[in-house]
């Protein structure tokens, strides 16, 4: 049962960012272009903890809050300003041979091993996305031809501590990718009945007990904005 208590501090909206849709940018390939397309595009920005906010035509989008804590900060003060919807776009580690630098996974399930979302529900280690908002991330996929799996992914706080016994125990558990944000987007958005889901490209691979990079890679910025535009500059 989530803890009914109020804060003590409570977030502070922001009411000229008052759109009903966010969405999360955690970071970028360096050579991805992205970014500058949607600095021109921002009728207005803003500098909060962690991370910058652009005022979109039909969204807010959240650029930075990299890991749970900083995430999180900025999704509650968004849901304190009227947000409805948070779509994460954001890059994933691949703990199986089926996922390849370069492909994208839309995530159903989430394991939390990180220390914010039991702060929303403690005790509780999964947390699912949200079904509708699934539906409509699917249809745009497709009409955009754009290719996808659904995935369990594990939320870490720690990815210098990924260790090969971390790998084995996670993949029993059905985790197929690792990030750094969905399980603690998945539990805020539960705790305040808001719709989530999290697109992930994956960025790098794990799932052989050694680290693959494709971070600088002209394939994983090229695919960055192949799946991400359509959310970011079109309703």
């Amino acid at each position: 049962m989530k803890n009914q208590e109020k804060g003590i501090v409570r977030p502070r909206p922001l009411p000229k960012f008052n759109r009903p849709l966010v969405l999360h940018l955690p970071f970028l390939p360096a050579n991805c272009e992205l970014l500058t397309e949607i600095q021109s595009k921002a009728v207005a920005t803003k500098s909060i903890e962690g991370c910058s906010l652009y005022l979109l035509s039909h969204s807010v989008l959240i650029h930075g809050a990299i890991g749970a804590p900083l995430a999180v900060m900025a999704y509650e003060r968004l849901i304190a300003s009227g947000s409805q919807e948070i779509i994460l776009l954001g890059l994933a580690g691949s703990l199986s041979p089926d996922l390849k630098i370069g492909q994208a996974i839309l995530v159903e399930k989430a394991i939390a091993d990180e220390g914010t979302s039991r702060h929303y529900f403690p005790g509780k280690l999964a947390f699912h996305s949200s079904p509708d908002l699934n539906d409509r991330i699917k249809r745009k996929l497709t009409e955009n031809g754009l290719a996808f799996s659904p995935a369990t992914a594990v939320t870490t706080d720690a990815p210098y501590r990924e260790t090969k016994a971390w790998l084995l125990r996670f993949r029993k558990k059905g985790a197929q990718a690792v990030d750094m944000e969905t399980s603690a987007l998945f539990a805020v958005a539960s705790f305040y009945r808001i719709k989530a889901s999290a697109l992930l490209i994956i960025s790098d691979e794990l799932y052989s007990g050694h680290w693959r990079s494709g971070f600088s890679s002209s394939l994983l910025a090229r695919k960055c904005r192949d799946y991400f535009s359509p959310f970011i500059f079109t309703t």
